[in-house]
């Protein structure tokens, strides 16, 4: 990565470990009857409560996923424009594809056995067919085969593959936007999402809404291109902070998390903005550029993944600092191995054009 860019390496790596805290201090413990359900498992009976200081993350842990989440989404819409204008429209998907499908389909694998595990050691029965699974490995096939959504964090990387494809068709003439096309364009996406987020198909509003923070992120690739004023960027990022906060308060239907869901977006926008306006004065740090090599199979796997360890550790009367502890070692090594040898063998490839030799020798 160069230097002027690092911070941007730096921060996936914060964003992965805010939705591991967030998944594994919060969710499971304060959404356990939702999670069983997703997991195929019987509610545990007298499932323990929290206390402190693992009980505040908990009450809060929407900000620390939607602080994640949102800095994942700006970084994309920031660092996805110097793929595109380096390559052709064809090999950007290409290589988009190689980067997202080898390390999803062996991490979402990985979850299925874990939930299949789990329904031996309840002697439950497995509740996902074939065909829910196999859904799944295209991630955007999986709402038009009319299947619910397994994993729980696939909306991202269904929003992401949207974004890569819209990139692929409008990003020459988007990266030749000024302040107010990026701000129209802001305007009409939280139009879109506002009839969604006041309905009960919440979850697709959201998904829309997100194209706010993916734009903000290309509004600052541009004033690093010096193609937009600094005043430019400023106004883009008001008008996005704005309309986050008005979707979210004034549409949104009411639902249990509303306010920690705009207060992440919100936050992440500004501390985006806080490391991007101090992105010379940030240097190496090879813990986290550690978990941001690693993020991508790390997100991927950690959710069910871990949630199953944690239920069985849980059921068998261990305490909540230990499941966390040892449902977290589980998931970093996962994502260790499948970076090791399935996300690096595959970006070696994308980047030497090795698939071009690969569809050669098949034709």
């Amino acid at each position: 990565m160069s230097d002027r860019i690092l911070f941007a390496h730096l921060l996936r790596g914060v964003g992965a470990i805010l939705v591991l805290i967030s998944h594994y201090i919060g969710i499971f413990w304060i959404m356990h009857p939702d999670i069983s359900s997703l997991l195929g498992a019987p509610v545990i009976v007298n499932f323990p409560k929290l206390h402190l200081p693992l009980r505040l993350i908990a009450d809060y842990c929407i900000v620390f996923g939607q602080l994640g989440v949102g800095v994942f989404f700006i970084l994309s819409g920031f660092v996805i424009p110097f793929s595109l204008e380096n390559s052709s429209k064809g090999t950007f998907l290409v290589r988009r594809a190689i980067r997202i499908y080898p390390v999803y389909i062996v991490g979402f694998c990985l979850v299925i056995l874990s939930i299949l595990t789990l329904s031996h050691f309840t002697d439950s029965l497995f509740k996902y067919s074939i065909k829910d699974i196999v859904a799944h490995f295209g991630v955007i096939t999986r709402g038009p085969l009319g299947v619910g959504r397994i994993d729980g964090i696939s909306w991202t990387l269904e929003v992401e593959l949207y974004f890569y494809i819209s990139m692929a068709i409008f990003g020459s003439l988007i990266l030749s936007f000024d302040a107010k096309k990026f701000s129209g364009l802001a305007c009409l996406i939280a139009l879109s999402c506002s009839f969604y987020l006041a309905s009960d198909n919440y979850l697709i509003g959201v998904q829309i809404a997100s194209g706010l923070l993916l734009v903000l992120g290309i509004a600052y690739f541009s004033f690093l291109k010096e193609r937009i004023s600094i005043k430019e960027i400023f106004v883009i990022e008001v008008v996005v902070f704005l309309l986050i906060f008005v979707l979210w308060v004034f549409v949104a239907k009411t639902a249990n998390y509303t306010m920690q869901w705009m207060t992440g977006y919100l936050l992440a926008i500004a501390v985006f903005h806080t490391c991007f306006a101090l992105r010379e004065k940030i240097g190496k740090n090879a813990l986290i550029s550690h978990f941001s090599d690693i993020s991508y199979p790390l997100y991927v796997v950690h959710a069910l993944f871990g949630y199953a360890i944690m239920y069985i550790l849980v059921d068998i009367g261990s305490g909540a600092y230990l499941a966390i502890i040892l449902a977290s070692i589980s998931a970093y090594i996962a994502a260790l191995a499948i970076h090791a040898f399935v996300e690096k063998p595959t970006m070696r490839l994308a980047k030497a054009g090795g698939w071009r030799n690969l569809a050669a020798s098949k034709t």
